[in-house]
């Protein structure tokens, strides 16, 4: 824990100018509030789901978020080298482009469909079925844009064998009551948890308990695809462009991944972005961050399960 705080504490004395942080702040805010006021993702992009231009839409959205966020950094840290850079754009529309695929894909619900499943599975299939895409639109270009392009020193984006991970876990359990406070709010009982009850078990005569490890499995899996994208391509990946300051702009389009979820989830995002960010820049892996963040998750799932027991 004082391994994570030191590091976040130098990072700032580093990184921190008042006006800078202020503004991006303001920034983060008014996106917020555009979002929740308009539902901006669940009722108007989410509109178009099952049509190609939904990735488009996407890309839109955090296009904006990354770019504005850049034009701040290059403003107020006097840092504009970077924007002729040709490896900034093919990095940033590269990762820009894997997110809005994996958020935006349209054929998702035909591919279900054609496995002509009894409704009662449905979900469950849908919902798994978005992890392997997951795996597809993210792990693998990553791995193969890393082989081809890519020459940092970070063993595939952070995912390094050696990681010291003893400090993570005071962070885990520091967090333990913040979820357990948030389990009590109607908006995150509405949210999670994310596995719904189905007949999955019933139908295909499997053992109960099998459906629930299965999804959670995979649930907590695709975190991986998480921090190797924000954190491994967007942070370890940017700092030979953006240096530090490529911590910034993947914070913001954090939050905004998060657009679609409870608004104290899309603002905690901001500063636990923030954090997992400074961790992977200065100890060059990302193992730390899915072992909070896969954590978290399955905390948040448990919390709720047990809340809607009482």
């Amino acid at each position: 824990m004082k391994k994570i705080l030191s590091l976040v504490k130098d990072h700032l004395q580093q990184d921190f100018q008042r006006t800078y942080y202020l503004t991006v702040g303001l920034f983060l805010c008014t996106t917020l509030i555009l979002n929740y006021s308009i539902n901006l993702e669940n009722a108007w992009i989410d509109r178009y789901t099952g049509n190609p231009i939904r990735i488009l839409f996407y890309f839109l959205l955090y296009g904006v978020g990354y770019y504005v966020t850049c034009l701040l950094v290059s403003h107020f840290k006097l840092e504009k080298d970077f924007w002729r850079s040709q490896s900034f754009w093919i990095f940033s529309l590269f990762g820009l482009f894997l997110l809005s695929l994996d958020r935006g894909f349209p054929y998702q619900q035909i591919l279900v469909n054609s496995f002509h499943l009894p409704y009662s599975v449905y979900i469950w299939v849908y919902k798994m079925t978005s992890q392997v895409l997951s795996f597809l639109f993210i792990f693998a270009p990553l791995l193969l844009f890393y082989r081809k392009h890519d020459k940092v020193g970070s063993a595939f984006y952070g995912l390094t064998a050696r990681s010291n991970v003893k400090p993570y876990l005071f962070l885990w359990l520091a967090l333990a009551p913040v979820i357990l406070l948030s389990s009590l709010h109607e908006s995150f009982t509405n949210y999670y948890p994310v596995y719904k009850t189905n007949q999955v078990a019933e139908i295909w005569d499997w053992p109960e308990i099998v459906p629930v490890i299965l999804f959670e499995l995979f649930y907590g899996i695709d975190f991986l695809n998480v921090e190797l994208l924000f954190r491994g391509f967007f942070v370890l990946g940017m700092v030979q462009i953006l240096g530090k300051h490529a911590i910034i702009p993947m914070v913001t389009i954090y939050c905004f991944l998060h657009f679609g979820k409870p608004a104290g989830e899309a603002i905690s995002s901001i500063f636990g972005g923030y954090v997992l960010g400074v961790i992977a820049l200065y100890t060059r892996s990302i193992w730390g961050g899915i072992l909070i963040h896969v954590g978290v998750a399955w905390m948040m799932e448990a919390a709720a399960y047990v809340s809607k027991l009482f």
